[in-house]
């Protein structure tokens, strides 16, 4: 491109938010002769096999109140979860089943479908993409904590998820597949590609980790330890023929490569929202000038990068202004100055 039209003068700055995130700092890291600065936004950068901070922070944003979040709300969700456990340990299997509107009552006989159906939580918590001026049902932390609080006043904990799954599902009359068996024949098959969805869980496999676990000690707001990393291990050797010790390995040695939150870099700019539970990962300490970072209070996954709304909160607007100055800054360098590095 430089060669083509000329442009040995000017500065080349990557951008991206999540995994282009992480390409754009690495791209940087890569290519400091190349790349003059990247702002890296929402990129966990620190590989880690067992990503069990996900969803710690799911917790956390659960009971975050400028968010609208609660430590009532919180705990109604790990109660409701607790109470499906004990439940299903006393033998009311297809009691649960039928509550959930699961497709086979026996599903809930078997340990794999009972770890798929309550080990990444029977509802959705809209913590990654959580939009304070959403309007739909639920569609946002505040609206989902104020609708379980409302349910909680007449109803017990479990009948606040069953209510709240309810509302979610949309579709009445669709009942919920439970099958492990049948999930890993998919995501092995060509059927899972579409939407990039096996492509990554090759990345997972072979580069990242990133497993979002729920274990036993965790915590984890949902049923904990019905998310082990075995599932995770279990994906990569059907789908892949990766074995769990490849997987690790693999990890570790992507980690070694890149550096992680101790990449031997520059004139990076990382911002994250501190909603989002990928900042867990995500390189948030600055180390220097040359490493600068920032925080986007009350807001989730990269939302800074989205298009322009009225709507948009100002900490967002802030975001935008901040990275839009730190660009001009490293902009206005002179080209002719380099690191040491990219001599």
């Amino acid at each position: 491109m430089n060669d083509a039209h000329d442009l040995h003068k000017n500065k080349w700055i990557t951008f991206g938010g999540s995994y282009p995130g992480m390409m754009a700092a690495w791209a940087r890291l890569e290519y400091p002769k190349l790349v003059h600065a990247a702002v890296s936004n929402s990129a966990p950068i620190e590989m880690k096999l067992d990503f069990g901070a996900y969803n710690e922070r799911v917790a956390y944003d659960l009971q975050y109140p400028l968010v609208g979040g609660s430590a009532a709300c919180l705990q109604v969700v790990m109660d409701g979860h607790q109470d499906i456990v004990n439940a299903l340990a006393n033998g009311y299997n297809k009691e649960i089943a039928s509550l959930f509107h699961v497709c086979d009552k026996d599903s809930l006989l078997y340990r794999k479908n009972v770890e798929m159906f309550v080990g990444d939580g029977v509802i959705n918590i809209p913590a990654q993409g959580n939009d304070p001026h959403c309007d739909a049902k639920l569609c946002n932390i505040q609206k989902l904590c104020k609708t379980i609080l409302e349910i909680r006043n007449h109803s017990s904990s479990l009948e606040v998820l069953v209510t709240t799954a309810k509302i979610q599902r949309k579709d009445e009359d669709k009942c919920l597949e439970l099958d492990w068996n049948s999930t890993l024949k998919f995501l092995a098959s060509p059927a899972a590609q579409q939407g990039g969805l096996r492509s990554w869980l090759w990345q997972t496999c072979n580069e990242f980790g990133f497993y979002q676990t729920c274990e036993a000690k965790s915590l984890c707001p949902f049923a904990r330890g019905f998310h082990p990393l075995e599932i995770d291990f279990e994906i990569c050797e059907q789908a892949f023929n990766v074995s769990r010790e490849e997987v690790a390995d693999n990890v570790a040695k992507s980690h070694k490569y890149y550096g992680g939150w101790n990449m031997d870099a520059r004139r990076i700019l990382s911002v994250n929202g501190d909603v989002d539970p990928w900042s867990m990962l995500a390189l948030t300490t600055e180390r220097g000038d040359e490493l600068p970072t920032h925080w986007v209070k009350g807001a989730s996954h990269h939302s800074w990068t989205h298009p322009v709304k009225e709507t948009d909160d100002q900490e967002v607007r802030d975001a935008r202004d901040i990275i839009y100055l730190k660009v001009m800054q490293w902009l206005e360098e002179d080209y002719r100055l380099v690191d040491v590095k990219e001599k």
